[in-house]
């Protein structure tokens, strides 16, 4: 079994992508002032940024899992994403 890495004190995606949520729906209220309103949108940029810098490096980790740089596109085969004809329309 593989050692976990230590603990950290930055929360994870799923923790920031909570707090944008619990953001959003404060936003959607009609319970928050102006200036309470603001400071949660704030926070919630700052967990989107987050949220997308964590995605960005789960993409690039697993790029350099696959041996395929970052940005680089991959062809994709006939069949792959519904590409593949249906039946009777080969050529049409």
């Amino acid at each position: 079994m593989a050692a976990r890495p230590p603990p950290s004190s930055e929360p994870g995606f799923e923790e920031r992508l909570a707090a944008l949520e619990a953001a959003v729906r404060d936003l959607e209220g009609e319970d928050l002032t102006l200036e309470q309103a603001l400071a949660r949108y704030r926070e919630g940029v700052e967990h989107l940024k987050a949220c997308r810098a964590l995605l960005d490096g789960a993409e690039a980790r697993l790029l350099e899992l696959l041996g395929e740089a970052p940005g680089e596109a991959r062809p994709l085969a006939l069949g792959e994403q519904g590409l593949e004809p249906a039946a009777g329309e080969e050529g049409a």
